[in-house]
């Protein structure tokens, strides 16, 4: 089996609403549960391709991560839900919300908040009381990756397809019990090409061939309504003021500390 970790990079809209929101990286907890070790070296070999049909089905989960590329004005709400399988004590759920505004979005899961404005990147962190002010920093966007090398390189990686459509539903599936970085991963959309869910199981890098130390992913919307966007969440007075030409945290969280980096 080929060893190649771009894969998670390519194939990747399990999280593609933190990616958008680009948050991913900073949210502790979904960071520490799905965070990468020095993977083990495994022997590389080539691997057959899939038939036509398969290829097509490809293209069309493709398709639809790219769907998201152009939408810069939308809201959605969700769940992530983070299992290891090694560990039920490990395990992470929470709800999501992410509205965005061309350059401006904001991003809350957990007990943390994620505002990036024009002006300036705020990060709060509830549970222990403190909000981080910094310069601006871009949007991320998703991660682009042409669809014909994405399908090409998926064509590669002897997965079995399966597409089903069960109601107003379409899930698209690829398996492979003993793929060196990604076991499963499905994503569900409806007729609009709108992602509802998606799964992904991937393995321990350090236990390849270990099924029961996987690490499995999912990710739900309950909301998703394009051109939608929550101002309110956009405004930097929400979250902090500015008192005698000096910066504080606004009323509503006037116990926390501010950390102007």
């Amino acid at each position: 089996m080929k060893l190649l970790f771009k894969y998670i990079k390519i194939i990747v809209p399990v999280v593609i609403i933190l990616i958008t929101a680009g948050a991913f990286a900073s949210i502790p907890a979904l960071r520490e549960q799905f965070k990468k070790d020095a993977p083990v070296e495994l022997p590389q070999e080539e691997i057959a391709g899939i038939d036509e049909q398969d290829k097509a089905i490809i293209e069309e989960l493709s398709q639809v991560m790219h769907a998201m590329d152009t939408m810069t004005v939308l809201t959605i709400d969700g769940s992530v839900e983070g299992q290891d399988v090694a560990d039920s004590t490990a395990g992470l759920q929470s709800a999501f919300s992410y509205t965005r505004q061309g350059n401006q979005a904001y991003y809350q899961f957990n007990r943390q908040e994620i505002i990036s404005l024009t002006d300036a990147y705020i990060v709060i962190a509830h549970d222990v009381k403190k909000i981080f002010l910094s310069r601006p920093k871009e949007v991320m966007k998703p991660i682009r990756v042409p669809v014909k090398a994405e399908v090409d390189f998926l064509s590669h990686e002897s997965y079995s397809v399966s597409r089903e459509t069960v109601g107003r539903l379409t899930t698209i599936s690829l398996n492979n019990p003993s793929h060196a970085s990604c076991r499963a991963y499905s994503v569900s959309f409806d007729s609009l090409n709108i992602i509802r869910s998606s799964v992904m199981r991937m393995t321990n890098p350090q236990a390849m061939t270990d099924p029961s130390r996987d690490k499995i992913l999912k990710v739900t919307i309950s909301n998703w309504e394009l051109g939608v966007v929550r101002k309110e969440l956009l405004r930097k007075e929400r979250y902090i003021t500015f008192i005698n030409g000096g910066i504080a945290p606004a009323a509503r969280l006037s116990d926390y500390d501010l950390i102007n980096d």
